[in-house]
């Protein structure tokens, strides 16, 4: 179940991944049987050790067994083992998982068993995956939270790596060792620079889990309880713990900023109301932006002012540090698609619509204007000229893509909605959402016409006519080349532009 991973990720986030250990950790005299009943002990073969804590709830650690496997059988100067907790923290219990681990065919991972979860005790393991060092002495040096690539648990073992593992009875330089790998361990894959997460409480969580899942750039979602008075809730004692239902939701930053998670998040709920969502009552289904990130908070504060305008009433959504997040039971997770039929008070269709955050393209100054913009791109967008027609870049161009305005990068057209019109500027039958574009009356030249502007950068663009095909909506949007920059499909992904694929047609 892909569920469980977000707490503990969401734990290590919190964390900062940033522990490594010293080597006083003496594990040679635990012993623990492997999923074939055999006895096996830390620093009994003289080599050090590379140990995976792992669980089968857990998909990143799912998706690292092949990696594992085949590490287990090169020759190298280490050995690999694996650690799962049958019977704890969610893990099957011992016979179940012990059959469920053959049926996926891995013939070279040795998996011991920590029944009674004392070596994740010992080693202090609050996060799937982990991973830990041992020396050839069997003495634990270094605890890294976090998924590691087969490239960067090698690099642990590396010469280098274990000659500076030699000194650590050198205090200094244990000292010096345990720095380094904190730093490093920042960037342990898959937690990056670009890695976020949000909890957000509305209503009923299986309609929020499944409607957040489908937003781009969301990576992963599970349900559960946040900030209550209580530590491990269950599912019963919601009207007495205080808790609300919440989703702890992952996000790439580099295709989805908060700003426009939020922008979903108001769309599927009524935040002006009071412990009450749809047909849900009670205190557990009140609405609440629950953040890890002190920086957040100023986005959140803001995006809530824009919402306020939309409403007469105060919005009454809760606006709070996480104090604590404890995963649902199992069968909340992913529940609308283990039971498509469920019950939801959210309309899951509005995840397919497509928000252009006004934010992420800031309007440019005078000054970066002119050193962006060549002059006809610069008379054109400042100063409302035209150019010639039949003489410009894309009045024949039909290239599959989208256009952006030229000064800010803000998606304004489509591909799809591009067609001849024969007049000798680019022509589409509309925007590539509504709000990108404004609207102004120009009386220049003894006509009456309406101008189309770009909504940030303010960027003439062109006029709208009503003379476009009648079976596509009538109009005719005349735009300005020097206006408008083209992305091809192929770089949509790479420029950022990921989210608007689905309109390229």
């Amino acid at each position: 179940m892909k569920g469980l991973k977000k707490l503990f990720f969401g734990i290590m986030m919190l964390l900062m991944g940033a522990v490594a250990f010293g080597a006083e950790m003496d594990l040679s005299k635990v012993t623990l049987k492997d999923v074939n009943g055999m006895n096996y002990s830390f620093g009994k073969d003289g080599k050090p050790t590379y140990v995976k804590f792992w669980a089968s709830w857990c998909p990143i650690c799912l998706s690292g067994l092949e990696d594992i496997d085949n590490l287990s059988k090169e020759k190298k100067d280490f050995e690999v083992i694996t650690v799962v907790s049958p019977g704890l923290v969610g893990e099957k219990k011992t016979e179940d998982f012990k059959k469920w681990y053959k049926s996926l065919g891995y013939k070279n991972i040795k998996v011991l068993l920590d029944e009674k979860g004392e070596l994740s005790k010992i080693l202090n393991v609050r996060v799937y995956p982990t991973s830990v060092v041992v020396n050839k002495d069997g003495k634990a040096e270094k605890v890294l939270p976090g998924h590691l690539e087969k490239a960067e648990i090698k690099k642990l073992f590396s010469s280098k790596m274990m000659k500076d593992d030699n000194m650590m009875n050198d205090k200094n330089m244990m000292k010096n060792d345990k720095m380094s790998m904190e730093k490093k361990n920042i960037n342990v894959k898959p937690v990056n620079k670009n890695i976020r997460e949000i909890y957000l409480a509305g209503g009923c969580f299986w309609g929020v889990e499944a409607y957040m899942e489908r937003i781009y750039g969301v990576i992963d979602v599970t349900s559960g309880y946040a900030n209550g008075k209580t530590k491990n809730p269950k599912y019963q004692d919601l009207h007495s713990s205080g808790h609300a239902e919440t989703v702890h939701v992952k996000y790439d930053a580099s295709k989805v900023n908060l700003s426009t998670l939020l922008k979903y998040y108001f769309k599927i709920i009524d935040p002006t109301s009071v412990n009450k969502q749809g047909n849900d009552r009670g205190s557990q289904y009140r609405t609440g932006i629950y953040y890890v990130n002190q920086n957040d908070k100023s986005v959140i504060q803001d995006e809530i002012k824009e919402q306020q305008k939309k409403y007469s009433q105060k919005i009454v959504v809760e606006v709070l540090p996480l104090k604590e997040y404890y995963l649902a039971e199992e069968y909340h997770q992913d529940y609308l698609k283990k039971n498509p039929n469920g019950y939801c008070h959210i309309d899951l269709s509005k995840a397919n619509d497509i928000i252009v955050d006004e934010k992420k393209y800031p309007k440019l100054s005078e000054k970066e204007l002119k050193m962006k913009l060549n002059s006809k791109q610069y008379e054109v967008t400042q100063n409302g000229d035209t150019e010639r027609a039949f003489q410009n870049d894309y009045w024949d161009f039909f290239d599959k893509g989208i256009y952006v305005d030229i000064t800010t990068g803000e998606p304004l057209f489509s591909s799809t909605d591009k067609y001849a019109s024969q007049c000798g500027w680019p022509s589409f039958v509309k925007p590539i959402v509504p709000e990108v574009v404004t609207y102004h009356n120009d009386t220049s030249f003894n006509m009456i016409r309406t101008e189309v502007r770009s909504r940030s950068g303010k960027a003439h663009l062109g006029h709208v006519f009503d003379d476009g095909p009648r079976d596509r909506g009538g109009k005719r949007y005349c735009i300005n080349s020097a206006a408008i920059q083209f992305i091809p499909y192929a770089e949509m992904e790479a420029k950022g532009y990921g989210y608007l694929l689905p309109l390229v047609k």
